[in-house]
């Protein structure tokens, strides 16, 4: 395969793009080499400049109209344009002159990949590979590619460690096989790939970070850590790594240490709003509300419609006692994304806190319309309606929970409270019993809810036989 960036230095392709805008401008018409225009064509390609890729193909085909190897970059323009079926014919013409040449395959199969067909993709690049000299890396990668898009991750991990083979250097086949690692859930196996990529290449920045990730996603979390160590260690600027080793020390409850790092993160300018989210959880763990208020107002400013920065500020300002801060905040969380149940829980949460019942109750609806059924939602809204002592609506949601969450002993506690109340003692005290006998702590939450119980004797002789 032709490289021609032993030809063209980076300020010799600016000067051959300066000179070519120049003479489109000017209107005028200048001789070309060939090698000049596959540079021009690469250049406008990469940087998406169709328009001037043109310009480049209509000067290649009045100065060159037999060259072969700038049609195959015209069939190349055409693909990424969307014009598959035209680039294809393209190649069809000179398809028996170039049936050697490992471009002509290479490009072949990025234009069938881009039209969809990765399996006739994957063959072209068989192809490619048979008939080229060298790079036979980047070609592996690029199979590698085409089995992702079939979701054969398997075979992709295939080629892609074919490809570090070769080049244990290569950011982009590190990175794919990460991806693939990760997609595939084979965290095991990409333990030792990176570790054997790493005896190959020690001071490889990405296989270090990749190690630790993989370390990080089997919850082996101070291995984790010496792989990112090692990282910083090689480059003290892979911001990700940063970003990744505090994550590791939330995780092992290491806070101040982890708002350390995310803040030595926050210095290369990205995930600005994210980051400071993370801070103010962490603050948030070491019970510094104050702290955690602040980024998380930080991360709002950042990204206005980040609703889990909503709440988290409507969580400090709750614990730091300013009610009704903490309720609109929660609310434009829920306007921001209303679709979450989660969020719609924190809300009715806060209702239910600040005497607000029948809002809790519209919340908690609205959580389970939301499809948030787990159990917490249906024991806390249960808790509610028994203590607005609405027998219709604890009835309902008792039974919408249990119909979901049927062994679940404290809804069963609450069936039975619901019983004494509608006077049906005896089916009330048989199911407190069941209950109780396998979970006998669960009377103190029969008491809180039904405090007259104290007064009958079967409650009495219950607790006595308990003890």
């Amino acid at each position: 395969m032709e490289n021609y960036e032993d030809d063209f230095s980076e300020s010799n392709i600016d000067q051959l793009v300066i000179r070519f805008e120049k003479m489109v401008e000017d209107g005028g018409s200048l001789y070309y080499e060939v090698d000049e225009l596959e540079e021009l064509l690469e250049h406008y390609i990469i940087n998406q400049r169709v328009e001037l890729a043109f310009r480049v193909i209509g000067i290649a085909g009045t100065q060159y109209p037999g060259n072969k190897q700038l049609a195959i970059k015209e069939a190349e323009l055409l693909s990424i344009t969307g014009k598959h079926e035209e680039a294809l014919e393209l190649l069809s013409e000179i398809e028996l002159l170039e049936s050697f040449n490992p471009d002509y395959y290479l490009a072949k199969a990025t234009v069938l990949s881009q039209g969809g067909n990765y399996k006739n993709a994957i063959d072209s690049l068989f192809k490619a590979l048979e008939f080229a000299r060298d790079e036979h890396d980047l070609i592996y990668l690029n199979l590698a590619i085409e089995y992702q898009n079939m979701e054969d991750y398997p075979r992709a991990i295939e080629f892609l460690k074919k490809s570090l083979t070769l080049n244990y250097d290569s950011e982009d086949a590190l990175y794919e096989l990460a991806y693939c690692f990760e997609l595939s859930r084979n965290y095991d196996d990409a333990v030792l790939t990176f570790n054997k990529i790493i005896d190959h290449s020690p001071y490889n920045a990405h296989a270090w970070f990749n190690l630790g990730a993989s370390y990080q996603a089997l919850g082996q979390f101070e291995k984790a850590l010496v792989a990112l160590d090692y990282v910083l260690i090689i480059d003290e600027d892979f911001h990700a790594a940063y970003f990744n080793k505090a994550m590791v020390l939330v995780k092992l409850e290491r806070y101040s240490e982890a708002i350390e790092l995310y803040k030595r993160a926050l210095s290369f300018e990205i995930l600005d709003s994210l980051i400071y989210f993370y801070i103010g959880d962490c603050y948030d763990n070491l019970e510094d509300y104050k702290n955690a208020l602040l980024y998380f107002e930080k991360a709002i400013k950042k990204d206005a419609a980040m609703a889990e920065g909503w709440i988290g500020a409507s969580s400090s300002l709750d614990m730091l006692e300013r009610e009704l801060e903490a309720l609109e905040y929660a609310k434009r969380a829920v306007e921001i994304d209303n679709k979450n149940g989660d969020y719609w829980c924190f809300l009715a949460g806060l209702e239910m806190k600040y005497d607000l019942p029948y809002d809790a109750v519209n919340s908690f609806e609205k959580a389970i319309e939301m499809g948030y059924l787990l159990e917490d939602v249906w024991e806390d809204y249960a808790q509610l309606c028994l203590t607005l002592k609405d027998q219709e609506l604890a009835k309902s949601v008792v039974d919408r929970g249990q119909a979901i969450h049927a062994e679940n002993k404290l809804l069963q506690v609450y069936r039975s409270i619901i019983h004494y109340r509608d006077r049906e003692e005896d089916m009330g005290f048989e199911l407190l019993v069941q209950t109780l006998m396998q979970e006998p702590k669960l009377i103190e939450e029969f008491i809180l809810f039904y405090p007259q119980a104290m007064e009958l004797e079967e409650i009495q002789f219950l607790i006595e036989s308990m003890k």
